[in-house]
């Protein structure tokens, strides 16, 4: 197997229910490695914002009442900025945060889950919860999806090239 068949994340979307999106993703990293890629500000710039879009700011204070904005800029220059506030935050295992379009009124919840398995590998369960309906739900698929596929890249980048060694 080479590497970029190693570091490829196994895929599985779950349009459960009409208001509830599950991913899940296999990761060559440990738990704490993933964690790390969702709660420093530096390693949220590498991978979280779909397709052509770019993190240009992360602000993150992760603990239980503690905000975030992430802004992502579009090639256009259009700005698309999630923000909301962490309701439940376990180190290595879980995130709770809800999540807020700044031009929107809606508010939804995300569940990101990570579980070691195998040797350095994590899966990650992302739930997002609270839509009003199958197209916004979907939208928020097409999103995520195109984020996560560039959190493989960011971990390895994170790890400063290093393959995460067998503990």
């Amino acid at each position: 197997m080479n590497k970029a068949q190693e570091m490829a994340p196994q895929e599985t979307s779950v349009p459960d229910q009409e208001g509830v999106l599950v991913l899940k993703r296999t990761l060559a990293a440990p738990p704490e490695r993933v964690f790390a890629a969702w709660t420093r500000p530096e390693m949220v710039r590498r991978w979280f914002s779909p397709g052509a879009l770019v993190v240009e700011q992360a602000e993150l204070d992760v603990r239980v009442g503690g905000s975030y904005r992430i802004v992502m800029m579009s090639p256009e220059g259009e700005p698309h900025s999630p923000e909301g506030v962490y309701e439940e935050v376990v180190p290595n295992e879980k995130l709770v945060f809800s999540w807020k379009w700044a031009d929107s009124e809606l508010v939804t919840r995300v569940t990101v889950e990570l579980e070691a398995v195998g040797e350095g590998q994590t899966e990650l369960t992302l739930t997002h919860e609270g839509f009003p309906d199958r197209e916004t739900r979907d939208a928020h698929d097409q999103g995520w999806a195109g984020c996560l596929a560039k959190l493989p890249a960011a971990l390895e980048a994170g790890s400063g090239g290093r393959r995460a060694e067998p503990r």
